[in-house]
């Protein structure tokens, strides 16, 4: 993984690091705040998926699809999704519902950044060749107090046979609407929420029992319902209340948390900038010099430094440590000395071996050889770590005294989770395939490594979704994340294993 030190990679890495940091830092400063908010309506097929949708269905019979909802609009919102049946004739876009009557009525409340897929079941009654089913999404005004068509609608293609005999021709879709004072019991507890929500209150708990709410409401169960809609009335100051505090808390815990990584980036920064010669220097310590004979003009006396070629070409006798540090150094300046002699090495003035180079594959996994495969582990460790704890620590801030400590922590690990999470998924899949594929160093530039990495990135990541759609895990975080992270580490692994045999053919062909 030397390539890394290439300073026109260093150069680059840099800028990346830095734009980097910047979007993390935006993203953590303005969390919540939509720039174009939307909403989402999927159709998904009887198993949760994209596809796989029944094309021939028996009249009476029921069948089972799945609606995806989700909410990206900044703020909870109040869905009800309509089905109605149409045909090849029917008119519908973004701006005109289907003039039609619904058949079916399925309502949610979401939060911000949230989604739900929710199973129905499906019965059509006429036969119909090439039947227009509709989902149109609606959403509650909270002006106005009703529902208005919010333009996102899907669609499916059916062709209904029969009819069944053995289904009484009598219709029953279920209820299309609620009770009246139910109806308006749950926009009033939908409205407290947005009222909790716009004071900064974490609103999950009330969403969860406004939903669980409808569906009773859905079941004909009107006192159950009753219940948890002064559940939610009742939670409304105190989430307010509670809400008021976070956001002052946020705010000053969100700017000290950026402080705190921004100062550590920084000081690591320094520190590498001057230091980053001599840790390549101090992996190599106990590796033998030797002269080369290449690259003399550019070695601008580097064999008088070196105390001639003859000392050089005797075998064992001159190690790094000894360049940097010994009678024989450089510089006498450690840093300075292990600058130049990495650009000797660059210059092919002269040539570094390790002489007790790892055997076993064990043995060069864990080795300065492999550094690219422990790099990458800690790396998905590390965002892996900060993409499972955010979540829960963004929930105790709500239920826990030291409010300013894990708002501290919180934004932290966000920025964290950012700047990691770009890493596993822009670059590590591409460098991984990179380094499998060509496991010389000789082989690429360095700045050729750095830009497929993130080109073969871009392309392999679409791919494992892609794949994952076709399983019975389909495209959510935890089966990308696992994907993601078995094919890098299966790709470093069978890297590792080319450099090994290349590193085996070296040492066989220098003793002999």
């Amino acid at each position: 993984m030397s390539w890394v030190f290439d300073e026109e990679v260093l150069a680059v890495l840099a800028a990346i690091a830095i734009i980097a940091a910047i979007f993390a830092a935006s993203q953590t400063l303005y969390a919540g705040r939509v720039i174009e908010p939307f909403s989402e309506l999927g159709l998904l097929g009887p198993y949760g998926k994209i596809g796989d949708y029944p094309r021939n269905v028996v009249a009476g019979s029921p069948f089972q699809l799945n609606i995806y909802v989700g909410n990206h609009e900044g703020r909870a919102i109040y869905y009800r999704i309509l089905m109605k049946i149409g045909n090849e004739s029917s008119v519908i876009n973004a701006s005109t519902p289907l003039s039609a009557e619904p058949i079916m009525d399925v309502r949610v409340v979401l939060g911000h950044n949230s989604s739900k897929i929710i199973p129905i079941s499906v019965t059509l009654y006429e036969p119909a060749v090439n039947a227009r089913l509709v989902f149109e999404m609606w959403v509650y005004d909270e002006d106005s107090g009703i529902f208005k068509y919010h333009g996102r609608w899907n669609q499916l293609w059916i062709n209904v046979t029969g009819p069944d005999t053995s289904v009484s021709p009598q219709k029953h879709y279920g209820a299309l609407s609620l009770n009246p004072g139910i109806e308006s019991k749950i926009a009033e507890a939908y409205v407290a929420i947005r009222r909790a929500e716009r004071a900064g209150g974490d609103t999950s708990e009330m969403i969860t029992l406004l939903n669980s709410a409808i569906e009773s409401a859905s079941r004909g169960d009107l006192e159950d319902a009753e219940k948890l809609l002064e559940a939610v009335a009742l939670l409304e100051p105190k989430v307010t209340e509670a809400g008021v505090k976070l956001s002052r808390l946020k705010f000053y815990a969100t700017i000290t948390g950026l402080a705190i990584a921004s100062s550590a980036c920084i000081l690591l920064y320094l520190y590498l900038r001057s230091n980053i010669w001599l840790l390549w220097a101090m992996a190599h310590k106990e590796w033998r010099v030797t002269w080369c004979g290449k690259g003399e003009k550019k070695g601008d006396g580097c064999e008088r430094k070196c105390g001639g070629s003859a000392n050089l070409n005797y075998k064992g006798q001159i190690s790094v440590a000894d360049m940097i540090n010994g009678p024989r150094a450089l510089n006498p300046n450690p840093r300075a000395a292990a600058r130049e002699l990495y650009r000797m090495v660059k210059a092919g003035v002269i040539r570094i071996y390790d002489p007790k180079p790892p055997k076993t594959f064990s043995s060069f996994l864990v080795s300065r050889y492999n550094a690219g495969f422990i790099s990458a582990s800690l790396i998905l460790a590390l965002g892996i770590i900060c993409i499972y704890i955010s979540e829960p620590l963004r929930i105790s801030m709500g239920a826990n005294s030291f409010h300013l400590l894990l708002s501290t922590l919180s934004a932290a690990v966000i920025f964290m989770r950012y700047a990691l999470g770009s890493i596993i998924v822009l670059f590590l899949p591409g460098y991984s395939l990179v380094e499998a594929l060509y496991p010389s160093e000789g082989d690429l530039s360095p700045l050729e490594r750095l830009a497929l990495s993130i080109g073969l990135s871009l392309a392999l990541v679409p791919l494992v979704g892609l794949i994952l759609n076709y399983t019975p895990w389909g495209i959510r975080l935890n089966p990308v994340i696992a994907a993601i992270s078995a094919l890098t580490i299966l790709l470093l692994l069978v890297s590792a294993y080319r450099k090994l045999m290349l590193l085996k053919s070296r040492v066989s062909t220098n003793y002999n």
